[in-house]
C-alpha cells in the first residue's frame, strides 16, 4: 500500500513530530520502563488506521515494539493534546494552497458505524435492533476532500447533524468561500414515504 512507503510514512511523521507535546517524566525514582518512542507508537496508529485491523494486529505488524495497550493510550494522549485535530487543519489547509479547494459545488453526507463497546457520543441505532452506535457527518469539496466533519449519537436524524457539520466547516475556514445556501431554493424536507393505496 502506498501509504506505508517510507517516503509517505516519514512526511507524514515529519507533520506530526513537531504537534506532540513533551511528556515530563514524573516517577518519583526516576526508575520506570522507558517510554516507547513516539516514531513507534505513530507507526502503530497509521497500520490500524490504514487497514483497519485490530489494535492487537497492529502490535504484531510493528514487531511487536509496543502493546496494543501503549498503542491505544498514546492515542488518547494525541486526541487530548489537539495533535490530530491540528494535523487536519494543516493538511487541509495544504491542500488547499497547492491544489486548491473545489467549493463550488460541495456535498454532506452521513454515515452509520457500530459501537459495541459503546462510550461517550453513541446512542441506540435505529437500523440496528437499538444496539449502540454513532453517526458521522462530512462535508466534502468537489472532489471529495474533506473539509468538515461532526459525530453524534446513530440516533440523531441527519438534518440535525448539518449545523454541526457546516460549523466545523466554518472552524477549518472552508465555510465562507461556499455559495450561499440562501440563495438557493429550500429542499423539500423528506417526511416519510407516501403513504401505500
Amino acid at each position: 500500500m502506498r501509504a506505508f512507503d517510507p517516503e509517505v510514512v516519514d512526511a507524514v511523521w515529519s507533520a506530526i513530530e513537531p504537534l506532540i507535546p513533551a511528556v515530563a517524566d514524573a516517577h518519583p525514582l526516576g526508575c520506570h520502563r522507558p517510554r516507547v518512542s513516539d516514531r513507534v507508537c505513530f507507526e502503530g496508529i497509521l497500520i490500524r488506521l490504514v487497514t483497519g485491523c485490530s489494535w492487537v494486529d497492529a502490535e504484531h505488524l510493528v514487531g511487536r515494539q509496543v502493546s496494543d495497550t501503549t498503542l491505544r493510550t498514546r492515542r488518547d494522549e494525541w486526541i487530548a493534546a489537539g495533535v490530530f485535530d491540528r494535523l487536519a487543519d494543516e493538511a487541509i489547509a495544504g491542500y488547499d494552497r497547492i491544489v486548491g479547494l473545489e467549493l463550488s459545488d460541495c456535498s454532506i453526507d452521513g454515515s452509520q458505524h457500530k459501537a459495541p463497546a459503546g462510550g461517550e457520543g453513541t446512542g441506540p441505532s435505529p437500523v440496528d435492533r437499538g444496539k449502540r452506535g454513532w453517526k458521522w457527518s462530512l462535508f466534502a469539496d468537489r472532489h471529495g476532500i474533506p473539509v468538515g466533519w461532526a459525530t453524534d449519537g446513530a440516533n440523531r436524524n441527519d438534518c440535525v447533524l448539518v449545523a454541526s457539520t457546516l460549523a466545523a466547516t466554518a472552524e477549518r475556514g472552508g465555510a465562507h468561500r461556499v455559495p450561499d445556501l440562501a440563495s438557493r431554493p429550500r429542499l423539500r424536507q423528506w417526511r416519510g414515504p407516501p403513504p401505500r393505496r
